[in-house]
């Protein structure tokens, strides 16, 4: 369930011309009046309810504007490769966001841009960490294990973390980067990660279990396909977590395919 806050911020960004064609208060001019950020707006309209409805408007796109271009990752990660909205805007929400002035907008992004509890417990993570890794390559063979490091730092004002991670993987250095935080908007955590032996980027989501585990859920890219896989975190403690491997076998059962345990420096 969307907090009122996370609604009001994406009827914001849904806003169009449209709904002022809707409204008969409005008319348009062959001759658009300048737009507040340069350029042009596409819509005048007339004086009384109707002016006061255009100047918070174009006061609200004019913010979007460049609000707009700088949360495009954000809503690329949050709604994942097929980018579909996980709670379209209904008519009713942009009607109340067009009662809104341009301070309770910018009030209302604040607060969804404020970081809170998980946030400050993600940061607990940053530092130095080594890592130890065991996987199964083969159900027949021993697992290989492999021993690297990782860095954890905190990045855009505390609202993610960074995450740079190596090792030698298979007798081939092995580098990847992943970008963690905690989506106010969709209530849940979410991730990208990125290494060497891929050319995709792989987008996880989720949230703590009832046992406090951290389990995060994506699509694997393998040679055979895709599969779902999940990564479940346990935190032992501030200097100690798990971060144990899962793919989706085709019974629906999963199979832990690795572990990589990392300590603090």
């Amino acid at each position: 369930m969307l907090s009122a806050e996370s609604r009001l911020v994406r009827i914001f960004f849904g806003i169009s011309d449209n709904y002022l064609d809707s409204h008969p208060k409005t008319s348009h001019n062959t001759h658009p009046p300048v737009h507040p950020y340069g350029g042009h707006s596409n819509t005048q309209h007339t004086q009384g309810h109707a002016g006061d409805i255009q100047m918070n408007t174009r006061s609200l796109i004019a913010f979007g504007a460049g609000a707009l271009a700088v949360s495009s990752l954000a809503v690329l990660i949050a709604s994942g490769p097929d980018h579909e909205p996980k709670n379209p805007v209904t008519q009713d929400e942009v009607d109340q966001m067009m009662e809104m002035s341009p301070e309770e907008m910018m009030a209302s992004m604040a607060a969804m841009a404020t970081p809170g509890e998980e946030h400050e417990e993600l940061m607990k993570t940053c530092g130095q960490w080594t890592a130890k890794s065991s996987f199964i390559m083969d159900p027949a063979a021993p697992p290989m294990e492999s021993t690297g490091s990782m860095n954890i730092e905190s990045v855009m004002g505390g609202r993610f973390v960074k995450c740079d991670f190596e090792m030698d993987f298979m007798g081939q250095p092995f580098n990847g980067l992943s970008y963690a935080g905690y989506d106010k908007y969709h209530n849940q955590y979410v991730s990208i990660w990125m290494d060497t032996m891929s050319t995709k980027i792989t987008y996880l989501e989720g949230n703590h279990d009832e046992d406090g585990n951290l389990v995060m859920k994506g699509i694997s890219s393998t040679p055979m396909g895709d599969n779902p896989m999940k990564i479940v975190t346990t935190h032992h403690d501030d200097d100690h977590f798990t971060d144990h491997f899962y793919d989706k076998m085709p019974d629906g059962t999963w199979f832990q395919s690795g572990t990589i345990k990392y300590t603090r420096k």
